[in-house]
């Protein structure tokens, strides 16, 4: 019998709720122990919580409506266990999916909300925790950046967050304590983990790359830098030259890469010295001249009694004093007097050491590069001329746009080769051009030599403007003008500057002439902030000429890249409200968009001013603007704004730009893209299917990506001529540099292409579009590529810049050739601390050679595969005819025999007598082939040693019966072979018994015959058909990789069994570009690159010796 209630004591009752609760194990409800929060002892309700905490999981669909009643426990202040209310609270919240209250009351629990469990719900609710205190953090962040209150953060989510981080450092999860560190702005901890790390190198390269690619704010992107560059300065030993520099060049400090740079020179050891040049190469490859003029201009790299200067190596800092007046020059000046010092302090260089900051400053000039490029260039041009002569016969020459098309895809397929030998064969083809084709063509020549800045008015004096009153057509000579600016692009020159200027301030009366020379001083200037050359490109702005103005407002945008001057940014503004010429106000449009390159947050007020402006060009420029202030970093906020206008502006123009600028805000994920225009790809306005194809083929140019190919392929189809246009450039870009090796969907492209512009019926606009594809598919002779970022990994101010232009050839097409700025050669090249080219330094490849190998060329056509067009034959006369033939062929056959010598090469002759008598179907160039043979096969016994494709006897033939032809073709075959076994005589039998054929002189025939037919070559193919792939391959100094190729490349410490002689300096980091070589044995004689074939050349040249001295007598 149960005791009465009112008898029982303290004890009595607690010993019935453990009773109660001890229900057996898979008890079917908890309604027992939620019945016990009702009560009003707490020992109970404790109890109670005790037990649900641990059947939670079980029960929490039962608990949820008690939810009110735990919630009540926690929010009273004398309920003696409050954090275990509010922990079983939180995991019922959890199972409701409910994960912010589970959040607010598992940081209710304190410490007994355990990390350590490792259970699904601790994770989530960390989860949650750890995005919850990042949203906070990044707010403050920026509240504290715009001045503004910051909001307080829970001491208990605080908690939290420091327990995960202790315990990615008891696991030794080093990484992921990081990434959660740089997401919720710690520095504090960023620093911790990094110096708590084994591997301090490794976790240093992880966050700068992080820092570069993940973090979306540029100013605490800044302060990462920073932090990583105090770790670095702390370090005395292994410390990265070349990330340490990287990180100065983002920040923008010339001067401490100044002080490394002669630190680096004055250890006097090799390696130190080879470091020093690394750091420069890497300089000059990210493309910023003010930073390399102001590091020329540092008294730390000035020698103090500096040699009369060769121009090439002091004219960038003659260029950086002319923009004294800009921002960036006063920071140069303050820098100049800093170092100034600094100087005084490393004391002076020995001559040894003088030399060498010699050879430094020729690096930092960027001379070393441009000849290094151009030799690499010149010497590896695969350019495929015969394509050229293909596409070239294949067009009506009367057309402009396609003869425009081709001579721009010639230049841009020997981009900097200096390979002028189809223009030289073809001159008359070339003359055909006229007006601003003939501008297009002339500033062709400046492609094909760009980097050539040495020769650069030798090679195009035919065409500049000549000094007397005489003159050439303006067209040419503005075309020549536009050319010297494309040669001498992003590397300042002092003397072609003045020239230009020269030529701008003569050509005030002719625009066209004023339109080349813009054009060529905003690409010479390019990023200088020159504010001379500004006020004079300004003035010819406001002439307020359409064409001289556009030309004008583009170079403003190419002198003043990344600077976002204000009062610049001002006077386009209101030039381009004043003006009304749409030409200009595009040009303003994207001279502002270019003023706020990599600016990020600090273009938001001039953006979003743009974008709310009236004029659809405006807003147009507004997009790009986007596209370049945020190029190459993937912010959420960008691209959401771009999806936004691309569907809701009015203007197809905007929505346009809208979707095109997304390949540059996303070129560093291109993988993540076609995700992204998926559906815009298939949108019912065609700008913006142009436009989705354009980005795909901007941003994942040379990839060869699947998923971007499958959006194209469609839009190949597109039923607008301009849409389809730009699914072909597009794909072009995306096969640049692509093995058919690696892919046979290449081939097939390039197939299309040549049937596209083949195709006479094909719209003009398309056709265009596929002869520039195969310009880009092979640009530089098939040795560059486009690329965003330089091989340091830093975005290049040259590829954006030059694809933003390059888009603009939907207004004006002789903006093409602004693409050669994109362009970068596939070279790796390694040098020794002389900066000359080792022959015995080489690379190993381990990916099979086909993999990456170059296309192969296109092979002329062979006479015997000129077929002509086949007459039409019904089938019953192929019949009588066939019937007919074969009685002929017998009798003859018959008659031959008797009086037929029994040599192989007579019975050959007979069997191609026989075989080619009444084949009059075909006739092939002027050898008799038989129609009867089967397409595909060879012709046995013919002159014919090629088989006819069964393409040339393709759809644009006549239909012949092909049952008749390849009747005849087997008793043609069975008469000659009979012919040749009847007449077999003594010499027959002699030569079946010496090459040991059982079967007779019959197969002996025919194996005389087939070698008649396919002669070795068909025995070599097979052999090498047969011949397995090697799996890898060893490449000499200097060549060609690819992006794709990186990968597999490495650094053998022996070859054949020998040891190397050159190892890397940054062994392993880097697989491309300008490698500095450590020579392993010093003291023997180098093999070098050009050196030996110059001291040829100077034998050849060299004059006779003068005779020996001797006496004249008049005696003689």
């Amino acid at each position: 019998q149960a005791p009465q209630p009112s008898s029982q004591g303290p004890d009595r009752r607690g010993a019935m709720a453990a009773v109660a609760l001890a229900r057996p194990a898979g008890a079917p409800s908890a309604a027992g122990v939620l019945s016990l929060l009702e009560e009003q002892e707490n020992q109970l309700r404790v109890a109670a919580l005790k037990r649900l905490n641990e059947v939670v999981d079980l029960f929490w669909h039962e608990i949820a409506d008690y939810l009110p009643d735990i919630e009540s426990l926690y929010e009273d202040s004398s309920f003696p266990n409050r954090e275990l209310a509010a922990l079983v609270a939180s995991k019922v919240f959890y199972h409701l999916e409910e994960y912010d209250d589970a959040l607010r009351l598992a940081l209710g629990a304190g410490q007994l909300f355990d990390l350590g469990e490792r259970t699904e719900y601790v994770e989530k609710v960390v989860a949650v925790a750890i995005d919850e205190y990042v949203r906070l953090r990044t707010s403050n962040f920026e509240a504290e950046l715009k001045q503004k209150d910051i909001q307080p953060v829970d001491a208990n989510l605080e908690d939290v967050v420091k327990r995960m981080f202790d315990r990615c450092q008891e696991d030794k999860a080093f990484k992921q304590g990081l990434g959660m560190a740089i997401e919720s702005r710690r520095l504090d901890m960023v620093k911790t983990f990094i110096m708590g790390s084994d591997d301090v190198p490794e976790m240093l390269r992880y966050c700068q790359t992080c820092a570069t690619t993940v973090v979306a704010s540029k100013a605490f992107r800044e302060r990462i830098l920073k932090v990583i560059i105090d770790i670095y300065t702390s370090k005395k030993e292994d410390v990265n030259y070349t990330a340490l520099c990287q990180c100065y060049f983002i920040l923008n400090e010339p001067g401490e890469v100044a002080k490394i740079l002669r630190d680096l020179l004055s250890k006097g050891d090799p390696q130190s010295r080879l470091m020093a040049y690394q750091v420069a190469f890497d300089a000059v490859d990210n493309e910023n001249q003010h930073f390399c003029n102001v590091l020329l201009k540092s008294p730390l790299l000035k020698p103090k009694e500096p040699p009369a200067p060769a121009p090439a190596a002091e004219a960038p800092a003659e260029g950086a004093a002319d923009a004294a007046a800009s921002p960036p020059a006063a920071d140069a000046m303050q820098v100049d007097a800093a170092a100034a010092k600094e100087a005084e302090e490393f004391g002076e260089l020995s001559e040894e050491g003088k030399e060498h900051l010699g050879q430094l400053r020729k690096i930092l000039s960027g001379r070393s590069s441009i000849d290094l490029h151009l030799e690499f260039l010149h010497r590896n041009n695969r350019s495929d001329l015969l394509l050229l002569e293909i596409i070239k016969n294949s067009l009506d020459p009367k057309n402009s746009i396609t003869h425009n098309a081709t001579v721009m895809a010639h230049g841009l397929m020997q981009c900097g080769t200096t390979s002028v030998v189809f223009l030289r064969k073809n001159l008359e083809w070339l003359a055909r051009a006229t007006n601003w084709a003939k501008f297009s063509a002339t500033a062709s020549l400046g492609v094909i030599h760009k980097g050539h800045i040495k020769e650069s008015r030798s090679v195009l004096s035919t065409y500049l403007p000549s000094g007397g009153g005489q003159r050439g057509s303006p067209y040419s000579e503005g075309g020549a003008l536009y050319a010297m600016g494309i040669i001498h692009a992003n590397h300042f020159d002092l003397e072609t500057k003045n020239y230009l200027l020269e030529q701008l301030h003569n050509a005030q009366s002719t625009e066209i002439l004023q339109h080349g020379a813009c054009l060529g001083l905003g690409l010479v200037c390019m990023a200088t902030c020159d504010e001379g050359v500004y006020e004079e490109l300004k003035q010819t702005l406001y002439t307020d000429t359409a064409v001289a103005g556009e030309a004008a407002a583009y170079a403003i945008g190419l002198v003043m890249v990344g600077s976002a001057n204000e009062r610049v940014i001002s006077e386009l503004l209101a030039y381009a409200h004043d003006t009304q010429h749409e030409k200009i106000v595009r040009g303003c449009a994207l001279a502002l968009a270019m003023m706020m390159f990599r600016r990020e947050e600090e273009a938001e007020g001039l953006i979003q001013q743009m974008l709310l402006d009236k004029d659809p060009i405006l807003r147009y420029g507004a997009c790009f603007g986007i596209a370049l202030a945020y190029a190459g970093t993937s912010q959420n906020a960008a691209i959401r704004r771009l999806l936004h206008i691309s569907v809701s502006d009015v203007s197809d123009d905007v929505r346009r730009a809208a979707v095109l600028s997304l390949g540059f805000v996303m070129c560093n994920q291109p993988d993540q893209l076609p995700g992204v225009v998926k559906l815009l790809s298939e949108s019912y306005n065609p700008h913006v299917r142009y436009a989705s194809a354009m980005a795909l083929g901007i941003a994942c140019a040379g990839s060869s990506n699947k998923e971007a190919h499958a959006l194209l392929q469609p839009l190949m189809s597109d039923v607008m001529d301009f849409v389809r246009q730009g699914a072909v450039i597009a794909m072009g870009l995306l096969y640049m540099q692509t093995s058919p090796g690696s892919t046979d969907r290449v081939k097939v492209f390039r197939e299309k292409l040549l049937k596209v512009i083949g195709d006479k019926h094909e719209d003009v606009m398309t056709r265009f579009g596929a002869i520039l594809a195969n310009g880009i598919m092979d640009a530089g002779g098939r040795n560059s590529s486009a690329s965003f970022f330089s091989n340091s990994g830093v975005l290049r101010p040259g590829a954006a810049i030059g694809f933003c232009l390059f888009a603009q050839m939907w207004y004006w097409y002789p903006l093409i050739h602004m693409f050669s700025l994109v362009l970068a050669p596939n070279a790796l090249i390694g040098l020794t601390d002389k900066l000359k080219i080792p022959k015995n330094f080489s690379v190993k490849s381990g990916a099979r050679p086909s993999l990456f190998a170059y296309p192969e060329p296109l092979q002329p056509p062979k006479k015997e595969e000129q077929v002509k067009a086949a007459t039409a034959v019904l089938s019953t006369a192929a019949k009588a005819k066939a019937l007919k033939e074969k009685k002929e062929k017998e009798s003859e056959l018959k008659k031959a025999a008797p009086s037929a010598d029994a040599d192989m090469d007579d019975k050959a002759s007979i069997t191609e007598a026989a075989s080619t008598k009444g084949g009059d179907a075909v006739s092939v160039a002027g050898t008799a082939v038989s129609a009867a043979a089967t397409p595909g096969t060879t012709v046995v016994g013919s002159v014919a040693t090629e088989s006819v494709a069964a393409s040339d006897l393709g759809s644009e033939h006549m239909e012949v019966d092909e049952q008749a032809a390849a009747a005849s073709s087997a008793q043609a075959a069975s008469a000659s072979k009979d012919a040749a076994s009847s007449s077999a005589g003594p010499k027959g039998d002699e030569k079946a018994g010496a090459s040991g054929d059982a079967d007779g002189s019959g197969e002996k025939a025919e194996d005389g015959d087939k070698k008649e037919g396919e002669g070795k070559g068909s025995e070599e193919k097979d052999a090498k058909a047969s011949k397995p792939e090697p799996t890898e391959e060893i490449l000499n100094n200097p060549c060609r990789v690819l992006k794709a190729q990186m990968q597999h490349i490495s650094f053998p410490s022996e070859i054949d069994g020998q040891p190397v002689r050159y190892t890397p300096i940054l062994r392993g980091d880097r697989r491309v570009g300008f490698i500095l070589l450590q020579d392993n044995r010093p003291d023997e004689a180098e093999e070098l690159f050009l050196e030996d074939e110059k001291k040829e050349d100077e034998e050849d040249e060299k004059e006779p010796e003068p005779p020996e001295p001797f006496e004249w007598t008049d005696d003689a």
